[in-house]
């Protein structure tokens, strides 16, 4: 091939690479979208948010994150992300801290046929060292039989009246500590989200403190803990109060195996979930540090033959919408799982939450000071953990656990 033949080849070629660009640039770009949103000061005469406030984009997908991006607000609070990526079934999430306090889009947000553009807003708040707003709007329970061992699973809703956050007080034992969780002195094995950051729980005497901000708004703050009671002469005595008012106390008492005695809450009956009977009891508006004094009485047989409720056998997908009417941002939906079923008039129970692993040491009762009781208490939740996993099968599962239930026995 001659000279002008190779020249008129290249020529060619970068024609033929010019017309794609010229095709497939204008297809491209409108795939490409923007984000747009401000961030907005809710507390009642509080100043713009202002200028170099950073702001994250989080990018989801069926509830898994992609990618992060980060940018800072403009002098009216206002940010921006362009080159987005306008698949309908992508969401975009937006957070910011402000005054120490993070904050999120109440939603998460998408883009739509044909938009372009989508806008998001950051509610922040003043921050304040007056707890009087806070309350407890919900504390659900779950309380599961194993014979001579109960597992009692707990979660905190906290909600805020105020228009400020509530950031500490300066009570706690550290700088930072926000709402007080006092803890059963009976309880074993103490045990928050394995999602929870390290270190949001600081120990103390009765309890312990979280760290969390408590921001305005219902059921803003949540607290997911677990512990053990040991049974004894088939009963168990659970003395429960909280430091906050509690709008509404519900249990849940497994059932075959377990029967719930308190003169101070109402039984609603027997419920049926995926497959599992719960005895249902509530209370409303305990006062702080209000006593519940709660007897589980264990049928040992019924309880001993009893599976792990289905609804924690199974894994819970992820999900990326709020667990609530009015919560803020996604109520920290990853890292922690929650399957809710409603019962009557809009009241949530968890039923399915991803087992905590973070334990938390706690003074032992009287009772419970034996390291040998205590150190079979570890391995049957260790037991618990590893046949919810798979990691167990059902032979050896049921083995190791009548062989843990005749040596507590025998103790």
């Amino acid at each position: 091939m001659s000279g002008r033949q190779h020249a008129g080849a290249r020529t060619l070629i970068l024609a033929s690479l010019l017309l794609a660009l010229v095709l497939v640039v204008p297809l491209q770009a409108l795939e490409v979208g923007i984000l747009e949103g401000e961030v907005v000061n809710e507390t009642p005469g509080g100043p713009t948010p202002g200028e170099g406030l950073a702001v994250t984009l989080h990018t989801l997908r069926n509830g898994n994150e992609l990618e992060t991006r980060e940018t800072t607000t403009d002098a009216e609070g206002r940010f921006r992300f362009e080159g987005l990526d306008r698949d309908p079934a992508l969401e975009y999430w937006v957070e910011a801290v402000y005054e120490d306090a993070p904050y999120s889009s109440a939603m998460p947000v998408q883009f739509k046929a044909d938009a372009e553009t989508i806008t998001a807003t950051i509610p922040v708040y003043e921050s304040s060292d007056d707890d009087s707003a806070v309350r407890l709007n919900s504390v659900h329970v779950i309380a599961e039989s194993f014979g001579q061992v109960l597992r009692i699973s707990e979660i905190h809703m906290f909600s805020n009246d105020g228009d400020r956050t509530f950031a500490g007080s300066g009570q706690g034992p550290s700088p930072g500590t926000t709402v007080f969780i006092p803890l059963p002195a009976n309880a074993v094995g103490v045990a928050f989200s394995e999602e929870d950051p390290a270190g949001r729980y600081v120990e103390a005497e009765g309890g312990v403190w979280d760290t969390e901000p408590v921001t305005p708004g219902s059921d803003t703050s949540l607290v997911f803990l677990s512990y053990h009671l040991m049974v004894a002469n088939q009963a168990a005595a659970l003395e429960r109060s909280f430091a906050y008012p509690v709008t509404a106390f519900n249990i849940l008492a497994t059932q075959p195996g377990l029967t719930l005695q308190s003169g101070q809450l109402i039984d609603q009956g027997t419920q049926s979930f995926q497959g599992r009977d719960y005895a249902f009891f509530v209370a409303n508006d305990l006062q702080a540090g209000e006593k519940l004094l709660l007897n589980f009485v264990v049928d040992e047989a019924a309880a001993a033959g009893s599976a792990m409720p289905e609804a924690e056998s199974q894994a819970a997908p992820s999900t990326t919408q709020p667990a609530g009417e009015g919560q803020q941002g996604l109520l920290r939906t990853m890292g922690i799982v929650l399957v809710c079923l409603a019962l009557g008039a809009g009241v949530v129970y968890p039923l399915a939450i991803k087992r905590p692993r973070a334990a938390v040491p706690v003074a032992a009762a009287p009772a419970l000071s034996d390291p040998r009781r205590r150190r079979l208490l570890e391995e049957l939740a260790d037991l618990e953990d590893a046949h919810e996993e798979g990691r167990l099968d059902e032979a050896d599962y049921e083995q190791r656990r009548a062989q843990i239930y005749e040596s507590l026995r025998s103790d």
